[in-house]
C-alpha cells in the first residue's frame, strides 16, 4: 500500500500537470482581448471575495459572470475565454456560480503563487472542489516586474493594448515557473507553512480554527501549531487575528461601513470580541483608528 506522503506527492504532481496542460492550451490557442480591472471604490458585498494580495482569473470555458467595483459603483461583468479579470490587493469581486464555467485563477502571495482550476457544472451555488498547485519561493525578477506593471495598470486603468500584453506576459511567466525546476530547495516545513498562511489569507472572512485547517491539509492539529511557532514565530490564533485586524484596518480607512459590518467581513462573529482583538493588536480601538486615519 502506498504511503500517505507518496500518495500526496502523486496527487500534487497530477494537479500540476492538469493545470500546466490547460494553461499551455490556452496560451497556444487564445489571445487576451480584454482585461477587466476590479476596484475598491465601494464597500464589498458581504459575500464578496477579498484578499490582501492580487489575483488574476481567466475563463477557459463558459462565462465567469461576477460583480466588481468600477468607477464608484458595482458593475456586473461577463468575462469569457480571451478575457481576464485582475483584482488588485484589497479589491473585491463577487462571482456568480449559477452557470457552468471552467476558470483558472492565480493568487500572488508574498512568498508563493497559488494556482487553482475550477470546473463548475452550474448545479450548485459554489464549486464543490478545485484542482490546486503552488509555486513556492520568491518570485523571479521577470514575474515580479510584470506583476508590478500590471498593478500600475490597475490603478491607472489605461486604454489600449498594454494591459492585454502584460497579462499574457504574466501568464507565460507563470507557465515558465510551473514547468521549471526550483532554483533553490525549499524545506517541506516552510512550504507547508506558506500554504497554511495563504489559505488563511484567502479565507479570513470564514470561521477558521486550528482543527479545520489541519483537516483541510490532512495534518495533525499539533503539527499546525508547531509550524506556526517554528516557521512564523507566533501562535496560529495570533496569526489569524493579525490577518483579520490588518484587513479591518484597510476597511476602516476605506469604507464607511459600520463596525459590525467590518467585523463580520473580517471573520468576527461578535463585535465586542472584534474590538478587544483589534485593540490588543493595534493598541487603539477601531473607532480611534478610524478617526486617526480618516483623512489619509
Amino acid at each position: 500500500m502506498a504511503r500517505p506522503h507518496r500518495r500526496s506527492l502523486a496527487t500534487q504532481t497530477r494537479a500540476r500537470k492538469v493545470i500546466v496542460d490547460e494553461l499551455e492550451d490556452f496560451l497556444r490557442s487564445t489571445r487576451i482581448r480584454r482585461v477587466h480591472f476590479a476596484e475598491f471604490g465601494i464597500a464589498p458585498p458581504m459575500i464578496a471575495y477579498v484578499t490582501n494580495f492580487p489575483r488574476l482569473s481567466i475563463p477557459l470555458h463558459g462565462c465567469h459572470r461576477m460583480e466588481v467595483a468600477h468607477n464608484g459603483r458595482g458593475e456586473m461583468i461577463r468575462p469569457v475565454r480571451g478575457h481576464a479579470v485582475f483584482v488588485p490587493e484589497n479589491a473585491w469581486n463577487n462571482p456568480d456560480w449559477s452557470s457552468a464555467v471552467h476558470v483558472l485563477t492565480f493568487l500572488f502571495g508574498a512568498k508563493q503563487i497559488g494556482v487553482s482550476l475550477v470546473r463548475h457544472n452550474g448545479k450548485t451555488e459554489v464549486p464543490a472542489s478545485a484542482v490546486k498547485t503552488s509555486i513556492f519561493g520568491a518570485y523571479d525578477g521577470l514575474t515580479h516586474g510584470v506583476l508590478s506593471a500590471l498593478m500600475v495598470c490597475a490603478r491607472e486603468n489605461p486604454r489600449g493594448p498594454l494591459a492585454r500584453l502584460l497579462t499574457e506576459s504574466l501568464l507565460h511567466s507563470c507557465l515558465h515557473l510551473l514547468t521549471s525546476p526550483p532554483k533553490h530547495h525549499t524545506r517541506k516545513a516552510s512550504r507547508t507553512y506558506e500554504s497554511l498562511c495563504l489559505y488563511v489569507q484567502e479565507n479570513v472572512q470564514r470561521p477558521l480554527t486550528r482543527d479545520t485547517i489541519a483537516e483541510h491539509f490532512s495534518l495533525a492539529p499539533n503539527h499546525v501549531s508547531r509550524l506556526f511557532r517554528q516557521e512564523g514565530l507566533m501562535r496560529f490564533n495570533d496569526y489569524v487575528n493579525l490577518v483579520r485586524v490588518n484587513r479591518a484596518k484597510f476597511m476602516l480607512r476605506t469604507y464607511r461601513m459600520t463596525l459590525k459590518e467590518i467585523a463580520a467581513k473580517c471573520g468576527f462573529s461578535d463585535i465586542a470580541y472584534f474590538c478587544r482583538v483589534f485593540k490588543k493588536v493595534s493598541k487603539v480601538t477601531p473607532t480611534t483608528y478610524r478617526g486617526q486615519n480618516a483623512a489619509r
